[in-house]
């Protein structure tokens, strides 16, 4: 039984078999053009792949068995029966009640609308639609200087004012007049666009960042990992479970949360409410005021296997800085222990 037709997907993929054994064929992109594609292909016919495409890969997946599939390449997979060669006692089928075992796989896949493209697409017809919209510039024909016609350069000049003096020039030197001047307009804007684009830079690596950490899986932690962290300890020592000047801490798994300035507000997004069925859940932001960016940002890039004190952190008021580092222990966000006595000189809550 033959799963899809042969077709490519526009997002890195990980086949895992659980179950039966399938056959898969792998090509090659047909060309520069379906190479790391943005899009999925439609689906090909058998004749296409072989007229067009190199086959590169033709592999039996057994329970077990892992196999990955770069962007663009096509692919087209077939259940088999156990291959020749393998013991029957091999493999036993692990449903009570079947006499026949099931055919199951999963796929997993990871680079969707993250690459370096995507980052442009967000940022760059921003800059454009807003000088654009500045006064209307950019929509005439011949606001830059440039001439009506298409092609080669026409000789014709701007129409002189009624009473002023004529001043020839040479033939030759009109169209390279009229050439210099859309020149120095254009690259003007160029300038203008590129100010605003650098200007939103950050901006669209945010929605980027934020968009990722939402279609994400929640991270499944270690027991080491979940035992520094406040599901980890549970109700029991109540020291333990509260941030000190000398705690030490440092973010429970890399690149789990981001942090982006809002308005008058540091926003800190995490994926650790996260479903594992796809967006049922939305991000549960945590709103600080800016003045905490500096001491978040600290927490957010300290991972294993270096920790920072609370004390160290950067915040005028050190009860400041408890609050900031006890909301993200709460959250989950945060793994802390206590390598001394806990520094009960400064008490909060």
């Amino acid at each position: 039984m033959q799963g899809f037709a042969p077709h490519y997907d526009d997002v890195d993929v990980f086949v895992m078999q659980l179950e039966g054994y399938k056959q898969w064929r792998v090509c090659a992109p047909f060309g520069k053009g379906e190479t790391l594609p943005r899009k999925s292909s439609s689906d090909y016919t058998d004749d296409e792949v072989e007229e067009r495409g190199e086959e590169v890969l033709d592999v039996v997946l057994g329970p077990g068995d892992v196999m990955y599939l770069p962007r663009g390449w096509i692919h087209r997979a077939e259940t088999v029966a156990r291959p020749p060669g393998i013991a029957k006692g091999a493999w036993r089928c692990c449903c009570p009640g079947r006499s026949r075992p099931r055919r199951r796989a999963i796929a997993t896949s990871c680079s969707g609308r993250d690459c370096r493209g995507d980052s442009h697409r967000t940022w760059a017809p921003w800059p454009c639609t807003g000088t654009r919209r500045k006064r209307g510039t950019g929509r005439s024909r011949r606001d830059c200087g440039r001439p009506r016609k298409p092609g080669p350069w026409t000789t014709e000049a701007p129409r002189e004012r009624r009473g002023a003096a004529r001043k020839r020039e040479p033939r030759g030197d009109r169209p390279r007049r009229l050439r210099n001047r859309f020149c120095e307009e254009a690259a003007r804007r160029v300038a203008r666009v590129s100010r605003r684009a650098l200007a939103m830079l950050d901006d669209a690596s945010d929605r980027i960042g934020t968009r990722f950490l939402s279609d994400r899986l929640p991270p499944a932690l270690l027991p080491p990992e979940r035992r520094l962290t406040k599901d980890g300890r549970g109700d029991g020592d109540a020291t333990s479970r509260k941030i000190w000047p000398n705690t030490l801490c440092r973010l429970v798994r890399p690149e789990i949360a981001r942090l982006v300035v809002e308005g008058d507000k540091a926003v800190l997004y995490h994926c650790l409410d996260n479903s594992r069925m796809h967006r049922e859940t939305g991000l549960s932001p945590l709103e600080f005021e800016v003045d905490d960016a500096p001491a978040l940002e600290q927490l957010l890039t300290t991972v294993e296997p270096r920790w920072i004190m609370v004390r160290d952190l950067i915040h005028e008021d050190v009860e400041e800085k408890m609050g900031i580092a006890q909301s993200l222990y709460d959250e989950g966000v945060l793994a802390t222990m206590l390598a001394e006595a806990p520094d009960r000189s400064v008490q909060t809550g």
